[in-house]
């Protein structure tokens, strides 16, 4: 129940409603593998690659491959968010409140859209029939030691593709490196390719490119927010993504088809009087989604300080 609406009565202050600074969408629903559940989980079949054989007799028998079906599992988790409108503050008011707490509730479930997808990236996946056995994220599988299959880390000091200068955040010599990953793990080149840093990570970069190189105007309007793709990325701010032990930004690049997302139920808002709160207006909103990581390979792990 909001006590402090107190703060917006009409003696003390205007007719407007100034919302304070907060991420307003989801940024990223729309950019992963989207699906809908119904029931307890949802389940994506996956087939696997094989390989084709020579054939060096005639007449010989008729080739098996026994093509590997393997499956990963989506669980939704419900979210809600309410709050109540007294009548008498509402009559103290010279706007109505109700319209601004609806949106309000929108743009909070809006971001645990993204705190899911985000969490899924790294976090253990569920895969086999049953969606019971645990695929943890393949932690120290970088490019020079590749222990596990798929799911690469760029280190916080990688300079593969650059000349050691500069600092730990992010770099181009990063994001190329992040591009090597995904083509070497033959993720389609026609599959839209997502980065997620920092607004910092984008000052990074901004900072490490020499005024004199062909990329600084580039990467000067992309901090700006006039362009949102380099290097085959399309680039998402995000202030939500999780640190590692060391305090360091795990930025994320990954295919569509890397990380997935399920809807059991979408943002639904609500609105009636509330007789056991003295018939206050009470606004409600709720939705139920799950994410989850699909493929390893699909998804790279950046490390910036």
């Amino acid at each position: 129940m909001s006590f402090t609406i107190s703060e917006s009565f009409v003696l003390q202050f205007g007719a407007n409603v100034m919302e304070l600074a907060q991420q307003r969408v989801s940024r990223f629903k729309g950019h992963v593998y989207e699906d809908q559940i119904t029931g307890e989980a949802a389940y994506l079949e996956q087939l696997a690659p094989t390989a084709a054989r020579k054939v060096t007799a005639r007449h010989a028998d008729s080739p098996m491959m026994n093509s590997q079906w393997l499956r990963r599992r989506i669980a939704p988790y419900d979210y809600d968010w309410g709050d109540l409108i007294d009548r008498l503050d509402k009559v103290r008011l010279l706007i109505d409140p109700e319209s601004h707490y609806t949106r309000n509730a929108g743009r909070a479930l809006g971001r645990a859209y993204d705190d899911e997808i985000i969490a899924a990236g790294f976090g253990t996946a569920w895969a086999g029939h049953a969606g019971s056995i645990a695929i943890t994220w393949p932690n120290g599988n970088t490019e020079s030691n590749p222990a596990q299959p798929g799911g690469t880390q760029i280190a916080v000091n990688d300079w593969t593709f650059g000349n050691g200068s500069g600092n730990a955040g992010l770099t181009i010599s990063k994001l190329i490196s992040a591009k090597v990953a995904l083509d070497q793990a033959e993720v389609d080149e026609d599959e839209e390719r997502y980065l997620a840093a920092t607004g910092r990570q984008l000052g990074n970069l901004l900072a490490t490119t020499e005024a004199t190189s062909s990329d600084y105007n580039t990467v000067k309007a992309l901090v700006r927010g006039e362009l949102d793709e380099f290097l085959g990325f399309k680039i998402i701010r995000s202030e939500r993504l999780l640190v590692n032990a060391l305090g360091q930004t795990r930025c994320m690049a990954w295919g569509r088809m890397g990380l997935g997302l399920g809807v059991a139920k979408d943002i639904s808002p609500q609105a009636g009087p509330r007789p056991d709160k003295r018939f206050a207006q009470y606004i409600y909103c709720d939705m139920s989604i799950g994410a989850a990581r699909l493929e390893e390979a699909r998804v790279v792990e950046v490390i910036c300080a």
